[in-house]
């Protein structure tokens, strides 16, 4: 039962002036690579719209992660040599980073801990899309890159309280979100899928944010909350942002039977998850100097 007096779930995402958003130009750039009459014209105004975020996304693509012979020196020529979804992935990133990277102190995640298990999920339900042919591979890094920030609004209102729900998960053995949805009445998830509905967010975003940690109850698309649940419990597992709540992440069988995966496959996905994730996240320091 939820506490007498506790904030509502409308109360957390209408009260408070400090979360994240995604800016106007990723937006404008995820819609048109989302597009189907997309046009490499098209992604190159929408982020050429934010002069910041295209040098980021420029910094990105002459990383070492993509080895180009020649240096990439336009928005244009990055979707010439890279494709839409590659430059649409790259300032998703870029545009991400500022607010993932803060600590989250509720969750007991220093600065950046936040960053690299949103990464890794994203990497990892990307891979894990390739693998099993089930859902789209960028669609499925933009989950995973998402899937938690509804943490960051929990984190600024409930802060102090946080740590007790985490003693509690504790105590009892019970994953976390349980312990949330029954003190508090709702948990991080719907916190999050309630935040993405604000951004206009489409709803086959959205359903992983509000279903990773329960994907068999996900109505919409089951194969990319799926993708999102095993790569959130692959990213816990090779501990990328475990905080407090991680060390009870309780992973769905029945998710690996509906990608056609057993637990022994995991091991040898990890490897290659590992080696991704490392590429991607030396990228982004290489671009960040």
């Amino acid at each position: 039962m939820a506490l007498a007096g506790m904030l509502t779930l409308d109360d957390i995402v209408a009260k408070t002036t400090d979360l994240p958003s995604l800016s106007g130009a990723a937006m404008a750039v995820m819609r048109e690579a989302d597009s189907p009459t997309s046009s490499a014209e098209g992604m190159a105004l929408a982020l050429g719209s934010d002069p910041g975020l295209a040098a980021q996304v420029l910094r990105l693509a002459n990383s070492s992660f993509y080895g180009m012979p020649k240096r990439v020196a336009s928005v244009p020529h990055a979707i010439m040599v890279l494709g839409t979804r590659a430059v649409r992935n790259l300032a998703l990133v870029a545009s991400t980073f500022p607010w993932l990277s803060r600590p989250i102190e509720g969750y007991a995640l220093g600065p950046g801990q936040l960053w690299a298990h949103a990464l890794g999920t994203a990497v990892g339900a990307s891979l894990l899309a390739e693998r099993t042919h089930r859902t789209n591979p960028d669609l499925a890094f933009t989950a995973g890159l998402l899937h938690d920030i509804g943490k960051l609004a929990m984190s600024v209102w409930l802060e102090r309280k946080i740590p007790a729900l985490l003693r509690i998960s504790e105590i009892e053995g019970t994953p976390f979100d349980a312990v949330e949805r029954r003190v508090l009445g709702y948990d991080h998830t719907e916190v999050g899928a309630h935040l993405g509905e604000r951004w206009n967010l489409p709803q086959e975003l959205v359903e992983p944010m509000r279903w990773h940690h329960r994907p068999d109850e996900a109505p919409l698309n089951p194969p990319l909350v799926d993708c999102v649940h095993v790569a959130d419990y692959l990213s816990m597992a090779m501990g990328l942002g475990i905080g407090g709540d991680g060390l009870r992440y309780e992973l769905s069988e029945d998710a690996l039977l509906r990608l056609s995966l057993i637990p022994e496959d995991l091991a040898l996905i990890a490897e290659e998850f590992v080696d991704r994730y490392e590429r991607h996240a030396r990228a982004f320091e290489e671009a960040r100097r």
